[in-house]
């Protein structure tokens, strides 16, 4: 079986969800101030009552809300193909040293799940209404997590970039065995003369 070419599967598939997760999590913002610059006519009456303010604020907590579920369930995925890679270098590939980087990706993957991604759901919830200009601890304290977290997720694209490429050194190398290869007559048992 090709052990190697289902483990950069999944190591293309954490780095393109994450690339992925990076830019809709931005653009979700993006989208709410392009919407209040030129909102459609059926929204116009709606946001008018509301006004401005009021009206950015709501639909900036709908996009927070969206951005923190897609986080979450992100990151169970993330957990999944973890434990599977993690997994299949350990015992079908069986290398050890790309095994403990994927246990890395693994367990970083764990502590923002368990640890920074619940503390940054919260204070972004008690946020998402107040004035930016009140709780500036609390500000400080979003930011820092929010900080971190996008820390552990550069850390975790530079070891599935890593692995990568010793997988692919590893494909080159099987590649290059096979083509020195001598052919064989099946049929006559012996090494067919160039």
């Amino acid at each position: 079986m090709h052990y190697t070419r289902i483990a950069a599967f999944f190591v293309g598939a954490w780095l393109l969800g994450s690339v992925f997760q990076a830019f809709v999590a931005t653009r979700n913002f993006r989208v709410v101030d392009s919407m209040l610059r030129t909102p459609p006519a059926e929204a116009t009456n709606m946001l008018q009552k509301l006004g401005p303010d009021e009206s950015r604020q709501l639909l900036r907590y709908v996009a927070g809300e969206e951005n923190r579920e897609m986080f979450e369930i992100w990151e169970v995925a993330q957990l999944a193909i973890g434990a599977a890679l993690t997994a299949l270098l350990l015992f079908g590939v069986e290398k050890r040293l790309l095994a403990g980087l994927a246990g890395a990706m693994l367990a970083l993957t764990l502590f923002q799940h368990l640890k920074i991604t619940p503390d940054l759901v919260a204070l972004g919830r008690l946020l998402d209404f107040r004035p930016a200009n009140a709780e500036p601890q609390m500000h400080h304290q979003f930011w820092r997590l929010h900080g971190i977290y996008g820390g552990i997720e550069v850390a975790k694209m530079l070891l599935a970039l890593t692995i990568s490429g010793f997988l692919f050194a590893m494909r080159s190398r099987r590649s290059t065995r096979r083509i020195e290869l001598d052919p064989v007559d099946y049929i006559n048992q012996k090494k067919v003369s160039r």
